[in-house]
Formats: C-alpha cells, sequence, structure tokens
C-alpha cells in the first residue's frame, strides 16, 4: 500500500492557460493564470511491465480567489484514495498558496489506513496510520510552513505554471510522512532540449524533482529515489505523465494522461 501514496503526490491535470513568458504577458491583461488548471483522467501502470494497475481522476473547481483540488486513484486490487486541496489566489500573477490538503488512503474493503493533513493557516503537519488499531499512530508537528509549500496535485500546478512563465529552475517544499510528518525542498531545471517518452506522444519537456539537501545532497544523492515528469509544450506545457519512486523505500509506479496514451 505505501507505494501508492506517490499516486496521491502524483495528480496530473489538463491545463488551460499559456504556454511562454510571452504568451503569460499578454494573457495577463486579459486576466488568464498561468496557474490556471482543469480536470484529468490518467491511467496508473507498473513502469517495470507497463500492466494497468488502476486509474485516476482529478477536477477543479474554481472559486472567487480560489481553486479547490478533488482526485481519486482507483486500483484494480480494490484499493482507493482521495485527495483534496484548497489554494488561494495571490495577487500580481504569484503562484496560489497552499491553504489545506487532506490525503486519505483505504484498503480494498473501505477501511482507512491513513491520512496525511496539512493545514497552513494553524501550521499544523500530521501523519496517522490506523493499522487496524483502536488507537491510531498519529504523528503531528507544529511549523511554520512556507509559503511555497505544495503536495500532490499542487505541486504540479505549480510546476506547469511556471514552465508557462519560460522559468529556468523552480523550487518549492513538499509535504510528506515518513511516516512522521516532514517538508521537503526540492528544486527543479527545466532542460532546453525536448525529448521523446514512449508513453506519449510528442516533443516533450522532462524535468527531475530532486530534494535539495545542500552540502548533503552529495552524500545522500545516491540513496534518494528519482522522481520524473513529462510535459507537452505544444498543449500549454500540460502535465502528461509522470514516474515516481517513495522516499527511501522501494516500489515505484507510473502514470500518464489517458486521452492520449503512446502507440
Amino acid at each position: 500500500m505505501m507505494w501508492r501514496r506517490i499516486a496521491a503526490g502524483v495528480l496530473f491535470l489538463i491545463l488551460n492557460s499559456l504556454s511562454s513568458r510571452n504568451l503569460k504577458i499578454a494573457a495577463a491583461a486579459d486576466g488568464i493564470d498561468a496557474f490556471d488548471l482543469s480536470a484529468t483522467d490518467m491511467t496508473i501502470l507498473n513502469p517495470d511491465n507497463r500492466e494497468v494497475i488502476g486509474h485516476a481522476h482529478y477536477k477543479v473547481t474554481h472559486q472567487q480567489r480560489a481553486m479547490i483540488f478533488d482526485g481519486e486513484n482507483r486500483y484494480l486490487d480494490g484499493e482507493y484514495d482521495r485527495e483534496w486541496q484548497r489554494v488561494e489566489r495571490a495577487s500580481d500573477g504569484a503562484p496560489p498558496i497552499l491553504v489545506s490538503y487532506q490525503h486519505s488512503f483505504f484498503s480494498a474493503d473501505g477501511t482507512p489506513e491513513s491520512l496525511d493533513v496539512l493545514d497552513a493557516t494553524s501550521g499544523t503537519l500530521a501523519c496517522t496510520r490506523y493499522n487496524g488499531a483502536a488507537a491510531p499512530d498519529v504523528r503531528q508537528a507544529k511549523v511554520i510552513i512556507p509559503p511555497d509549500t505544495y503536495a500532490g496535485s499542487t505541486q504540479l500546478m505549480l510546476l506547469v505554471g511556471r514552465l508557462r512563465e519560460g522559468a529556468s529552475a523552480i523550487r518549492m517544499h513538499t509535504f510528506i510522512c515518513l511516516p512522521g510528518p516532514y517538508l521537503i525542498p526540492l528544486k527543479i531545471a527545466p532542460p532546453a532540449a525536448k525529448v521523446k517518452w514512449a508513453m506519449y506522444p510528442g516533443n516533450l519537456v522532462k524535468v527531475e524533482l530532486v530534494p535539495d539537501f545542500g552540502w548533503l545532497g552529495a552524500i545522500a544523492g545516491p540513496f534518494i529515489p528519482k522522481s520524473y515528469g513529462w510535459f507537452d509544450p505544444a498543449d500549454d506545457y500540460k502535465y502528461v505523465g509522470g514516474v515516481f519512486d517513495r522516499f527511501y523505500r522501494r516500489g515505484h509506479l507510473m502514470m500518464v494522461r489517458t486521452s492520449a496514451n503512446a502507440n
């Protein structure tokens, strides 16, 4: 079950906005936000043999100065998880700020297995593991949550928005339970060259999400799992798929946008 938690982290969305810094300036005059997202469906696969193991659906509800992210991953063995997030729009074209995040995981019979929660207003991070016990294992922390903190689908929101702006470097923090709550800095350097990916047609931008541990990175690097994502610059930098490993654990998965899987 634990390896599927990355599926949570990986909500991939159809995005309707801009594809470059110059277009962003023009669109801003029309009231369009580079970070606007819309709904999508994903296929979940085992990356080793490309066997389909599940399906995902995510939707975005636009409210006044806010967006609600609501997604569900369902696996063929019956297990599933649900994610809910709220971000509030910032001014002057800045990225929306994550206000609340909840991610629930369930066994095939509907029994809750775990719950991840972030509340930026109170500064609360909480990781709950039920383990079938009457008293669940709750690990909680009170911290100052950086305004560039995102999780799951809102990570994708930031990445796509920054790519549309033509950013040469992207940084953020991500929330993860290991099993206690942690905020981990990430850095992403979008490559200049476009690539092909067997799972999706076209010339794509491939990025790697790298935990930024500073000088410790040279030591920890070989032990840090790799996470990759592919974006389509010909379609407003739509996020079309990714391969993700769990932090410090074996097991990984692949997600591919359902509407145009590879030939």
